[in-house]
């Protein structure tokens, strides 16, 4: 598993920073990239279940054997969870589960931010620079597709160019489990705003070879898009509670309180603190 591990990252590594022609993908990896694309697009939404027939047949037209591993490989990923028995649905993260992602991710962008700050690598800066300079592009011309993507290349070239391979390794192990809430993030061009100037910061720190500023901007990087991630997932609970019909005949239901229901409601309440 490990063997398997290191050569789909050198793959993916190859084809982000090194000649992307040069990389032949198997079709179960094709498929995979597509079915990641879909996830993280929204197409297929947070506990959907992924049928191996229906995306066989109607979504890619192949046997089931490539989508079934196409389906592994998403699930190292941590993009979908194969259930014994019931099939494989999209991965759907309780806040616990995103405030754990980021909370990890935040320390270890801190870290490789630090130690890119301390290598004083102008080759490193200037890669940075040019990334910098297409994220500008996309958020000028509104596309967020390829806002997104530059912001992972760059997040993901950040934890390669620092050199510590067990960093590199949990950053991308966790680098695609949430893009589809922070794509969400980043459909808002204030949260887009907010992104670049902290890049700016983080950037302005590595070539200042500032490796204590580095790492509180690869920090604050993260947490931007945590808390941009938290209010997106407050605002989908509230709105599926609402529309929950179950929810609403309660509250429609939900008999008037007296004056004296209300002083034992109260007395209650107070006596929990």
């Amino acid at each position: 598993m490990e063997n398997e591990l290191d050569a789909a990252e050198a793959k993916r590594l190859l084809a982000l920073f090194g000649e992307p022609s040069q990389v032949t993908w198997t079709l179960p990896e094709q498929i995979a990239d597509k079915l990641a694309e879909d996830i993280i697009r929204g197409v297929f939404a947070p506990g959907q279940p992924l049928m191996e027939t229906m995306l066989a047949e109607t979504h890619f037209h192949v046997s089931r054997g490539p989508v079934r591993e196409a389906l592994r490989i998403l699930e190292r990923e941590g993009l979908v969870e194969n259930r014994p028995r019931r099939g494989a649905i999209v991965t759907k993260l309780s806040p616990l589960d995103v405030k754990e992602i980021f909370d990890v991710r935040a320390v270890l962008y801190g870290f490789v931010s630090a130690q890119l700050a301390r290598q004083h690598s102008a080759e490193a800066v200037g890669l940075l620079n040019r990334g910098t300079a297409s994220l500008l592009e996309a958020f000028e011309q509104r596309n967020v597709d390829d806002f997104l993507h530059t912001l992972y290349r760059l997040s993901m070239y950040l934890a390669e160019a620092a050199g510590n391979s067990r960093a590199r390794k949990i950053i991308f192990s966790h680098g695609r489990q949430t893009l589809s809430t922070t794509r969400r993030v980043m459909q808002e061009r204030e949260n887009c705003s907010i992104w670049i100037s902290n890049w700016k910061n983080l950037i302005k720190a590595i070539e200042a070879n500032d490796a204590i500023q580095a790492e509180q901007a690869g920090r604050a990087l993260v947490n931007a898009v945590y808390e941009g991630t938290v209010k997106i997932l407050e605002a989908s609970a509230n709105a599926s509670e609402a529309e929950n019909p179950v929810f609403r005949r309660t509250r429609r239901k939900a008999p008037a309180k007296t004056e004296g229901t209300r002083a034992q409601s109260h007395g209650k309440a107070a006596a929990a603190f």
